[in-house]
């Protein structure tokens, strides 16, 4: 089978746009809490995970005795 140049491109072509496609994406890194409260390891991902909404980010106390391994926020 003969393969002309511009049938090759467009498989080529079909082929990359299927790998992107299925490609895996990252995982987020915010856990729910419960009743409107996110946990996230770092400031700028909580930051960022509220901005995808387009609501502000609110930083809240976490509770005594929880482990201080992230920042508890409400996206208001």
């Amino acid at each position: 089978m003969i393969f002309r140049p511009s049938a090759l491109a467009a498989s080529l072509l079909s082929l990359l746009l299927l790998a992107t496609a299925c490609a895996p994406r990252p995982i987020p890194r915010v856990a729910r809490l419960g009743d409107g409260v996110f946990k996230a390891p770092t400031k700028e991902e909580a930051e960022a995970y509220c901005r995808n909404s387009g609501d502000p980010t609110r930083f809240v106390e976490q509770p005594p005795g929880a482990p201080r391994d992230g920042f508890v926020f409400r996206c208001d």
